[in-house]
């Protein structure tokens, strides 16, 4: 039971891609497979995937950080404004300092005083918004050309390669990887097993702010800057990305660093099949949440039927 359940699991990404291929691979004509349309999807999913890789620490203990969107867009104007006033060399260090005391921020409102991640990350999510029109006003700003090779398919490709590398090793190969999916499983039994959840908990979402203005460092590379806009709904493409990816709403063991990777070009799939197809603009947004919602129900109940055959192995084995 146990086996087939984690295959049929692990599969549900790759049937869900394959099965939308098929499907706009037909209705576009073929359109969709152009060369010049792949590396249009890769783009496009490059952010997606990057901060998803933080997300999915946070999310695997059964927590959720929305701030993504707001976050990437305030890491990028304090980093634009920092290269501005001392030099283009701290841009980068700007951007990702913001992003990791953002997730030092939610890490300590939620592990220490106990507040929920989605209310924490959604009042934070208002106010980094409110900050960047703050901050930015009417005002934008043009990306670099000194690091205009944050736009190029070759450095995207082996960034993105390397990240996915270093995210599973630590996902699924250290103690840290391990606490974060047992805390999902079950939060009270790690804390009495002797784990610093407090701690585990903080280091998640400082992994999370920190892949999160990583992203935008890419994005405003992409769309050639900053502004007040920038990242506007980010944070469900990314949620949208795990959970059609088949990572559990729950968190725990069933988070894999594989369904992400697949989940995200598969979101951006949908919508780039759904407007090569011809959709309208509206029926789109109303297809892209009935997908997901489907995508949410059949995750949960493999789940459910998993950790039912979990309980009826073990309670067989007592007897």
């Amino acid at each position: 039971m146990k086996k087939n359940s984690i295959s049929i699991s692990d599969l549900m990404p790759f049937v869900i891609l394959f099965a939308m291929c098929v499907i706009f691979g037909i209705s576009t004509h073929g359109a969709l497979f152009t060369g010049t349309n792949m590396k249009n999807l890769f783009n496009q999913s490059l952010a997606t995937m990057i901060a998803g890789l933080g997300m999915v620490f946070v999310s695997s203990m059964g927590g959720t950080d929305i701030t993504h969107g707001s976050l990437l867009a305030l890491a990028t104007v304090i980093g634009f404004i920092g290269a501005d006033k001392m030099g283009i060399l701290m841009f980068i260090p700007l951007t990702l300092l913001v992003g990791a005391l953002s997730g030092l921020l939610m890490g300590i409102v939620t592990a220490k005083f106990k507040v929920p991640s989605f209310m924490a990350s959604l009042a934070l999510l208002i106010a980094y918004r409110a900050f960047v029109n703050l901050l930015l006003k009417s005002k934008s700003y043009s990306f670099f050309d000194q690091l205009s090779f944050f736009d190029n398919f070759q450095f995207e490709l082996i960034a993105v390669i390397i990240l996915i590398i270093l995210a599973i090793y630590v996902f699924q190969y250290t103690p840290f990887g391990m606490y974060v999916r047992g805390i999902g499983e079950n939060e009270n039994a790690m804390e009495h097993a002797g784990i610093n959840v407090v701690k585990i908990k903080i280091i998640a979402f400082v992994i999370s702010g920190v892949m999160a203005s990583l992203a935008g460092i890419f994005l405003s590379a992409r769309v050639g800057g900053t502004n007040n806009t920038l990242g506007s709904g980010f944070e469900m493409k990314v949620m949208m990305a795990m959970f059609i990816g088949g990572i559990p709403v729950e968190g725990g063991m069933g988070s894999k660093i594989h369904k992400l990777i697949i989940g995200a070009p598969t979101i951006i799939l949908l919508e780039n099949g759904l407007v090569l197809s011809g959709v309208d603009g509206n029926v789109t947004q109303l297809i892209r949440g009935i997908v997901l919602l489907a995508a949410i129900y059949v995750t949960s109940r493999i789940n459910e039927k998993f950790r039912y055959g979990m309980k009826k192995s073990t309670k067989l084995s007592t007897d």
